[in-house]
């Protein structure tokens, strides 16, 4: 008889379901480590993405349009292809604002402007992580 062996799969990454994606310029200031998640608006001059500021007020910063569902790396400032998720659900605790780094400040707010935009941010439960080990 063989010996039991426990694995466990890691699932870590952006979750989404339904989704609707849009091939489109990101314009960044500078080098940036972008996670899966992050969250970018459009800029209403260039009509670029660029990255989401909470609370931001120029030229649409502050307003959640798209979300990058894959990491992305810039070397420096410049526009860049992106593969934007525009649409669909996406789990809540994925999403991530340059500026914090992670979900800390992604509140109801947020999650309604995305919704008016057509992201639905959902509230979910990992049921994949183990918490018996």
């Amino acid at each position: 008889m063989s010996n039991i062996e426990v694995t466990t799969n890691q699932t870590n990454g952006i979750r989404i379901w339904e989704p609707i994606h849009k091939d489109d310029l990101v314009t960044l200031a500078g080098a940036d480590v972008l996670p899966a998640g992050t969250i970018l608006a459009r800029d209403s001059v260039s009509l670029n993405l660029v990255l989401f500021v909470k609370g931001g007020t120029t030229t649409g910063n502050g307003i959640p349009k798209a979300v990058i569902d894959y990491g992305f790396t810039a070397t420096g400032a410049g526009t860049f292809s992106v593969r934007a998720l525009v649409g669909g659900r996406i789990r809540a605790a994925d999403l991530v604002i340059d500026a914090d780094g992670d979900a800390t400040n992604v509140d109801a707010a947020v999650l309604d402007q995305l919704r008016d935009f057509g992201l639905v941010g959902l509230s979910t439960a990992q049921l994949s992580t183990l918490d018996n080990q």
